[in-house]
């Protein structure tokens, strides 16, 4: 019974609404003469009709966009240019047959089977959610640029909030909660694509519809478009076949006598019967003849980027991908480790592309096909000057501590402070253990100990405590007394070392995680390993700071990079600098709340 009734009011309103609109317009068709509306259209001079056909091809050419973008926010692959056409054919069906939602799944499902019906709703959902946002923002806009209906203040204010909202949802929540499930809200390039493309269709076909009045019309455009754009949304929120009822009820209540947008009714209805022609009928007889031809289903995907494991990558540091969403991809020149980060797609560390600008060309293609900002974090100097030369904005962000266990040696002056913390610890009876599986209770205990003094974890580019995360690394515990106190984690390439977790007790002695350190050094000499990197601390630590660089400067103290500066400054390593690339200076300011974000407030650890 309750299914029986949801299908009622689900399916059956729609149609009691249009008739109920179609029961009520005699009152606006009083002075009507049919004879005349006939007449009107018949003396259309057929340039009036090829304008209007090309102002609803550049219509539809706006809406084939919307797949495209809808595609690229689920990750799905696929030829843009089939993408574009099956959106306009989808749309040109279920504008006419009504019920959008289930009718341009069905079409979409219908031209594209691989990607199942689910997949095929979750494409018009977004789609619809893309033109009705689209719709909105037009909508007010006009309404304040006209003047009519509402008070003009109130409309800017409107528009403005507007804004202020989308840009709060795309760059500073673009995941969000709901109904326990985490939602990925479309990116601010991918809401800021729709609007213009909701423009351009809304202009257009509202360009489309106002050549088609009869030259008695004395009505600016301007005037005009509000009340259309209101028209058409009460058409698509009805769910009605074409939007037939609420549509022409809302014209005609808005064009009457003593308002801005007055049309003769006779006009009107010449206009409205034209345009159904041009904008709806003539579209959906295509789309059919397109849905049921022969060869009409999809079939030429776009090979996908193939995923590499980490231990491909030149930078043993890059396995931190696997705790924060991120993959080894192999594009046309090159791999690189690419992390979707809010709205941006930051390829983390040097490529292993021989061409930079190569390497550059395909990594912009593969954001773009995500409508994700590309963005080059910790980069080396070579990759910072090739993102220069393409025209990126190019800044540093932070100093990486790189060592050669063969060459080390406790002498020299600079190593004094160093060799002091040594012997604190081994005077103090701490031994270094490589980690064993009865260490794992003791490890998680002192984790959520520093966690829980520290703040919480940061995500990200750092790594997380998790059992299956250090089962891949080199793990060392700190022991007094037969008790863990303290540990650190190391990833392990084929040429270099990187250090990645470090966990202390509340009360350990002194020089103890100095201990731990110059271990792993010790083993890293043993292998004969050339490289070690006791990983980065923000530029704005130490001595060399660098001006670029203040909007990153809340970094510092969350981090508490100074503390880790000084840390790692007592091994005496070699600073190598470490760059951030992205088109543009806005982008660098998107790149860097986005990169922020992850790693002070990193979704939860997914094992």
């Amino acid at each position: 019974m309750n299914a029986s009734l949801d299908f009622t009011l689900r399916h059956g309103m729609p149609i009691a609404l249009a008739a109920i609109c179609l029961y009520s317009a005699p009152q606006f068709l009083k002075t009507v003469s049919w004879t005349d509306v006939v007449s009107l259209i018949g003396a259309l001079p057929i340039w009036i009709w090829i304008t209007a056909i090309l102002f609803t091809a550049v219509s539809f050419a706006a809406i084939g966009q919307y797949d495209i973008l809808a595609r690229r926010h689920l990750r799905l692959p696929g030829s843009d240019t089939r993408t574009h056409q099956n959106g306009m054919i989808a749309i040109a069906l279920s504008q006419v047959l009504g019920f959008g939602l289930l009718t341009g799944s069905l079409v979409r499902y219908r031209l594209r089977p691989g990607d199942g019906m689910l997949r095929s709703g979750q494409i018009t959902a977004i789609v619809t959610a893309f033109f009705l946002t689209g719709l909105l923002f037009v909508t007010v806009f006009a309404i304040a640029i006209s003047g009519m209906l509402i008070d003009r203040l109130f409309s800017v204010s409107a528009f403005v909030g507007l804004v202020v909202c989308a840009i709060y949802l795309t760059v500073f929540r673009p995941k969000t909660r709901l109904w326990q499930k985490q939602i990925s809200i479309p990116g601010v390039f991918a809401v800021t694509a729709s609007i213009s493309w909701a423009a351009l269709d809304v202009l257009a076909a509202a360009a489309a519809f106002y050549v088609l009045l009869p030259a008695g019309a004395e009505v600016t455009f301007f005037s005009f478009l509000p009340v259309f754009c209101i028209a058409l949304a009460a058409g698509i929120v009805s769910g009605a076949p074409g939007g037939v009822g609420p549509f022409e009820l809302v014209l005609l209540g808005l064009t009457i006598p003593d308002t801005p947008a007055h049309i003769h009714q006779t006009s009107l209805l010449t206009a409205i019967f034209a345009f159904r022609f041009i904008y709806y009928l003539l579209p959906a007889v295509i789309g059919a003849f397109f849905v049921f031809r022969p060869g009409s289903i999809a079939q030429d995907m776009r090979p996908t980027p193939l995923n590499l494991s980490a231990n491909d990558a030149p930078r043993a540091e890059t396995a931190v991908i696997s705790q924060n969403g991120g993959s080894m991809v192999q594009l046309g020149s090159g791999a690189g480790a690419l992390w979707p980060a809010g709205n941006s797609l930051v390829s983390l560390f040097d490529p292993t592309a021989l061409s930079c600008k190569r390497w550059f060309r395909d990594f912009r293609l593969q954001a773009r096909s995500l409508n994700l900002l590309p963005v080059m974090y910790k980069c080396s100097a070579r990759h910072a000057a090739a993102a220069r030369k393409q025209g990126w904005s190019v800044v540093k962000v932070a100093n990486d501590a790189i060592l050669n266990p063969v060459r080390f040696e406790l002498k020299g002056s600079k190593l004094a402070n160093l060799r002091r913390k040594l012997r604190k610890a081994t005077n103090a009876g701490v031994t270094i253990e490589l980690a064993r599986p009865d260490h794992l209770l003791a490890l998680a205990r002192i984790d959520n100990q520093w966690q829980l003094r520290c703040g919480g974890a940061r995500g990200g580019t750092m790594g997380r405590f998790c059992p299956e995360y250090l089962g891949n690394q080199l793990v060392l515990v700190a022991e007094k007394e037969c008790r863990p106190i303290a540990f650190i984690s190391l990833h392990q390439g084929q040429r270099e070392w990187a250090l990645d977790l470090m966990r202390d007790d509340l009360q350990i002695p002194d020089g103890t995680m100095y201990l731990l350190v110059h271990r792993a050094i010790e083993l890293a000499r043993e292998a004969r390993i050339e490289s070690l990197s006791l990983a980065a601390v923000p530029t704005n630590c130490g001595n060399n700071l660098d001006h670029w660089t203040k909007p990153l400067n809340y970094i510092r103290g969350k981090w508490a990079a100074k503390g880790l500066y000084q840390f790692k400054s007592a091994f005496a390593p070699n600073w190598k600098p470490l760059y951030m690339a992205t088109p543009g200076k806005l982008g660098l300011c998107i790149a860097t709340m986005d990169i922020l974000r992850e790693v002070l407030r990193p979704d939860r650890l997914q094992t």
